[in-house]
């Protein structure tokens, strides 16, 4: 009987695994493109941004799939959407939100001299941007990024209020016909710490790595011998 219960949950964690590579994909970009617009020299265009991504902080990711589901759903039934898309949107829009701020902090991380500096080579912004700037801002982003992956890797469950056949919702309808929640669930808590710890274990390895490069971690041994 479990064995068969693995195979329709394994079936509904590969529905959530595409959800989640789908998603983060999409957060990236959209993400770079919030915060190369929130560092904007056009005050118009920053403020906006700004709005924009604060906006989508202060939504439950849970309502922003409510929203285009149920809000937007109506308007755009003749388009044939598929829920998975819209879930992709959803959790794409509030992912990246949160995502843009640390690709941001990283920008505004890198010396002002280093913009002067490509202006005195004559770079344009953009250029300066895109062949300087950023490739300095990556690194200091990547623990960020790994975060937001196992973040949004638990909020694909989420998607299961709008019928997406991941794995929390393919575990809910198991319940119902089996009515054992409790041996269900256990399978589905394995399920998410065998994608999960993997995940937890990079971001630590990714965050003191990247202390590491920037010389803040404290050798204890030396300062013992000090």
């Amino acid at each position: 009987m479990q064995s068969s219960w693995l195979h329709i949950l394994w079936i509904g964690l590969e529905v959530t695994l595409r959800l989640s590579l789908y998603t983060i994909v999409f957060s990236i970009v959209v993400a770079a493109a919030f915060a190369v617009a929130s560092i904007s020299q056009r005050r118009l265009v920053r403020w906006t941004v700004r709005f924009v991504v604060d906006l989508l902080r202060s939504i439950p990711i849970l309502a922003l799939l409510i929203f285009v589901y149920y809000g937007l759903g109506k308007y755009i039934a003749s388009w044939n959407i598929d829920p998975f898309w819209m879930a992709v949107g959803a959790l794409t829009l509030g992912e990246a939100a949160f995502l843009s701020e640390v690709f941001r902090a990283g920008l505004e991380a890198v010396p002002r001299a280093q913009w002067e500096a490509a202006t005195s080579l004559g770079f344009r912004r953009s250029s300066a941007l895109g062949r300087i700037i950023a490739p300095q801002a990556v690194l200091p982003s990547i623990p960020g990024v790994v975060n937001m992956s196992i973040f949004t890797f638990k909020d694909s469950s989420l998607a299961s209020v709008i019928a997406v056949p991941e794995v929390t919702q393919v575990a809910n309808q198991l319940v119902s016909e089996t009515f054992k929640p409790l041996q269900v669930y256990l399978l589905l808590a394995g399920f998410y710490l065998v994608v999960i710890l993997p995940f937890t274990a990079l971001a630590g390895v990714a965050e003191r790595a990247v202390t590491r490069y920037y010389g803040l971690r404290v050798d204890k041994t030396s300062v013992a011998r000090n």
